[in-house]
């Protein structure tokens, strides 16, 4: 049997995806969507496939605008290769290595790639003689290859709390290029990488920066909203919105803007009644829409005007958002106890984290310092004496 070597060099596999251009997945006005990513690797297989899962885009958290995935592979193949004719021959052979990554179907991902190399010319024995058979390798073929494709095409499919696929397969084989067809062979490749799924992603809303310190208080059978909007256009209509899961909101009401000039403020109240047959939280909003058309929202304030316990009646809002440099959590009435504020990135991670005592205070601030990166984070509010949690969306900028 014959062995042919190439010179191997073993050096530390380092995952190295690159950042993927996200030239089309922007935001209105052009504003960059906001990336969450995943990473996954998969060990030395020499399976024809391997399917890696990523979790799926929270719809909750915003509107899918593309995605994009990348990988890293690594690819070491033996070649064998017997003469099965009745004399010596001469061959060449050519390798070639195709691989293909599919995503989910229907949602735009494919990569593939095809790598050829070329060995020979060998000299093999007759059939059933010594040095009737060569190897060559274990050859590099695929060395640390990367790629990657973007779609904004099928985003449904990413959509949801289960999982997507992603499946790398090998294909390929050996034919002689010289010698003639009278001999097997074939490649044994063993392979081994990552890959990385990125969701770019922008506001479902676009948070009204003129709408300030609103409250939603139970007053009897009612829920009475206040609010202060500062800086406002003349004849900007505001339109109460209510909801009963957070996430589907209807009119309520409307409430007529201030016809006076340009940059002034104003303070606003409604009265929601409540249906008396309705059970648990209410959440409310306010629509504004501007002289030019142009339509936002405040942040969501939650009220349960059915509540037992502490808990009863207990409304709050978070503000400035945008923020900056710091955040405040502001009840509609004062609180007693102990309290602990978390800033939680969009994949989960507790950014920052504030323990707070208050006695008889409605208001809570948290700095932010350092900086978090900009882009949409939640800020969750527990009262650890009593076992609420109030969360609500922030942006950073």
């Amino acid at each position: 049997m014959n062995r042919v070597y190439t010179p191997i060099f073993i050096v530390a596999l380092m995952i190295n995806i690159p950042r993927i251009a996200h030239a089309q997945c922007n935001c209105s006005a052009g504003v960059p969507a906001t990336p969450i990513s995943y990473y996954q690797s998969f060990p030395t297989t020499n399976a024809a496939s391997t399917t890696v899962s990523f979790p799926q885009f929270n719809p909750s958290i915003g509107t899918l605008s593309c995605v994009s995935l990348g990988d890293t592979v690594t690819g070491v193949t033996t070649t064998s290769a017997l003469n099965k004719a009745s004399s010596s021959v001469t061959y060449k052979f050519q390798l070639t290595v195709a691989d293909d990554l599919e995503g989910p179907a229907g949602g735009g991902i494919s990569i593939s790639n095809s790598y050829n190399r070329t060995y020979g010319p060998t000299t093999l024995a007759r059939l059933g003689f010594p040095n009737d058979t060569v190897t060559y390798g274990p050859d590099t073929i695929i060395n640390k290859e990367i790629g990657f494709a973007n779609s904004t095409t099928g985003l449904a499919t990413y959509l949801g709390a289960g999982s997507v696929a992603f499946t790398y397969s090998l294909n390929g084989g050996v034919i002689s290029l010289q010698g003639g067809l009278n001999y097997t062979a074939g490649p044994t490749t063993n392979y081994w990488g990552a890959m990385k799924l990125t969701y770019y992603w922008c506001p479902s809303t676009i948070l009204a920066t003129t709408i300030q310190d609103f409250t939603a208080t139970p007053s009897g059978g009612a829920i009475v909203l206040q609010w202060l909007a500062s800086n406002q256009q003349p004849n900007t209509q505001y339109e109460i919105q209510v909801s009963t899961d957070g996430r589907n909101f209807y009119s309520a009401g409307q409430a007529e803007g201030d016809a006076s000039a340009t940059g002034t403020s104003a303070k606003y109240q409604y009265q929601y009644n409540v249906d008396p047959t309705h059970v648990g939280k209410l959440y409310f909003r306010i629509q504004e829409t501007d002289p030019s058309g142009k339509v936002s929202y405040s942040v969501v304030v939650v009220v349960d005007p059915n509540g037992s316990g502490k808990g009863e009646g207990i409304s709050y809002q978070t503000f400035p958002n945008p923020a900056t440099n710091s955040l405040q959590v502001q009840f509609n009435s004062n609180q007693t106890g102990h309290f602990l504020v978390e800033l939680i990135g969009t994949s989960g991670q507790i950014v920052q984290q504030k323990a707070v005592t208050l006695a008889g205070s409605n208001q809570i601030r948290l700095d932010l310092s350092p900086q978090p990166v900009k882009g949409l984070y939640f800020l969750r509010t527990t009262d650890l004496t009593h076992n609420q949690r109030y969360v609500s969306k922030v942006l950073i900028d």
